[in-house]
């Protein structure tokens, strides 16, 4: 008799469960149709950036970036054949002390660090993490919590969490190395600028700082050392003589 009485409502339930596990689930999109998707939603960022930053023009020397990045684009499966576009722009204002990198692929790298650096591997580390927040989404991430974020200041668009850089820098390392790279690039990038991946104001920057470089010491560790790992090339060696030449 209690059975019966309930009968009608569990019959209910069951047409209820049934018919929202038929529920359609939508396809998952590619990387590639992801890329699109984000670099549409970046648009008025990517506007807003070249607006606001000061570009250092230097055609030979956006090539040879864009070669770089174009090289560790084409050895990521999920991103291979993706257009790269590489600019310059002048860190002479605190806010502009990064690198930027946008969905599209659109990377900004500061003046002084194609300057000071003098090892490829770690051009390379730095443009396989930017490239690595661009294929976790971080940024377009960021836009979708909150679109109104300025691009520069302490509510920056590009202020990622702690996690997000740790996980970026294990993708960005695994990145390089299947490009040729030394992958002990990316543990020195860290170690001499500190800048791009924390705050230094803030009082937990020098333990992130350490994560950061464990994180990247770790995997780094996961391969074999490489019998030819590119450290420093004809290419990079003619970069400097061309950014010397411009200065």
């Amino acid at each position: 008799m209690f059975l019966n009485k309930w009968k009608p409502l569990l019959l209910i339930s069951a047409l209820v469960l049934q018919s929202c596990s038929e529920l359609p689930v939508a396809p998952k999109i590619s990387m590639r149709e992801q890329l699109v998707v984000d670099t549409m939603k970046a648009s008025g960022l990517v506007n807003d950036f070249k607006k606001q930053t000061q570009f250092e023009s230097n055609p030979a020397v956006e090539k040879y970036l864009q070669t770089v990045a174009s090289q560790i684009v084409a050895a990521e499966d999920e991103m291979r054949g993706e257009k790269v576009s590489a600019k310059i722009h002048s860190d002479l204002k605190k806010n502009w002390k990064k690198t930027f990198a946008f969905p599209g692929v659109l990377i900004s790298i500061p003046k002084s660090f194609l300057n000071k650096v003098n090892f490829e591997n770690e051009l390379a580390a730095l443009l396989s993490y930017q490239l690595a927040l661009i294929k976790k989404r971080e940024l377009a991430l960021s836009l979708e919590k909150d679109s109104s974020r300025p691009l520069f200041g302490d509510r920056s668009v590009f202020r990622f969490s702690r996690e997000a850089i740790a996980t970026s820098i294990e993708w960005g390392t695994r990145m390089m190395y299947a490009a040729g790279y030394d992958p002990r690039g990316m543990v020195t990038l860290i170690e001499k600028h500190p800048a791009f991946f924390v705050d230094e104001s803030s009082p937990v920057s020098t333990k992130d700082l350490e994560y950061f470089v464990k994180q990247a010491q770790k995997t780094k560790n996961e391969f074999l050392p490489s019998l030819q790992p590119i450290v420093r090339s004809n290419d990079f060696l003619q970069m400097k003589k061309e950014l010397k030449g411009s200065s």
